[in-house]
């Protein structure tokens, strides 16, 4: 049926449920103000608020509450482990500020940003602390010198057996090239959509951040925030930009080199370095397509 079809509230409740679906597999209810920010505003506050109200004392409700949370009928316990991962999200925080101000310190950084889990206040107490960096037009491969080898010298890498509150590092872009819908899977890609509109700001320069919602469509409104600031020709730099690039391939791990540019989570150019040996984002849309077909179905 197409959308236009939809009846109001039919439309509104299906919104909803894709909202509480997709946080559903990562255990983490929504109020209903979260709820409302990550729709698309086409609907007010305090409609949601209503249609929840409404919604949760059907007989047959897809949806339930709990001290002030949303979720999926039958997922009460997840209420709990959002209370405490909030808990274990706070100090992780502390740790993300103070490493965004050192970060800050070098010219190229442009903007800093959390992302993935601590990005909802959704961190598991073992999880590593990740990071969404934009640096300088053509500096990304300096940006990432300095990030990563400084939290290589203060012992806050990740590795296979330590990720607790350790520095994960491995998306990087350029401030000409913040807008990512290339690297968005076709078809659904839940993952990529909420993840882009979920990073937590922890440092901007020169309307960096604006700029990433606009080019993302990601704000409501329009805001002139005006061109990216390119740094002036600089022939001792871009020398530096071109050491610093063949530094890191010649110590990267292999595994990451024979997956570049052919997968979904390892993009290495001069513009964007996504180094994820792991991306688990078609395995997140085949469960988030599921979960809202069985429960439109038995809706139906």
């Amino acid at each position: 049926m197409p959308e236009s079809e939809i009846k109001p509230e039919r439309q509104l409740k299906e919104a909803i449920i894709k909202v509480l679906v997709f946080f559903d597999l990562f255990d983490h209810p929504l109020t209903a103000y979260e709820i409302w920010m990550k729709l698309d505003k086409k609907w007010g506050l305090t409609e949601i608020l209503d249609f929840l109200d409404k919604e949760i004392l059907k007989p047959a409700a897809a949806l339930s509450q709990r001290s002030g949370f949303y979720f999926l009928v039958g997922r009460e316990e997840i209420t709990t482990i959002r209370q405490r991962r909030y808990n274990y999200s706070a100090e992780k925080m502390k740790i993300a500020r103070r490493f965004a101000r050192i970060f800050s310190l070098l010219p190229f950084v442009r903007m800093v940003a959390l992302a993935n889990s601590l990005g909802q206040y959704n961190s598991r107490a073992e999880s590593d602390i990740d990071f969404f960096i934009v640096s300088a037009p053509h500096r990304v491969w300096l940006a990432r010198l300095y990030c990563t080898g400084l939290a290589k010298l203060l012992n806050r890498r990740p590795n296979a057996t330590d990720k607790k509150d350790k520095i994960c590092l491995s998306f990087y872009v350029a401030a000409d090239r913040l807008c990512l819908d290339d690297l968005r899977l076709q078809g659904e890609d839940p993952y990529f959509d909420y993840w882009r509109r979920s990073l937590v700001l922890l440092y901007n320069k020169d309307k960096t951040y604006e700029r990433f919602l606009e080019v993302n469509e990601l704000s409501f409104g329009s805001v002139a925030v005006g061109a990216a600031i390119s740094p002036k020709p600089n022939i001792f730099l871009d020398k530096l930009e071109i050491l610093a690039k063949r530094f890191q391939l010649a110590i990267m791990p292999a595994e990451l080199k024979s997956s570049m540019n052919n997968s979904d989570g390892v993009v290495i150019n001069d513009s964007i370095l996504k180094l994820y040996r792991r991306d688990r984002r078609r395995e997140y849309a085949e469960k988030y397509g599921n979960k809202i077909n069985e429960i439109l179905k038995e809706d139906n």
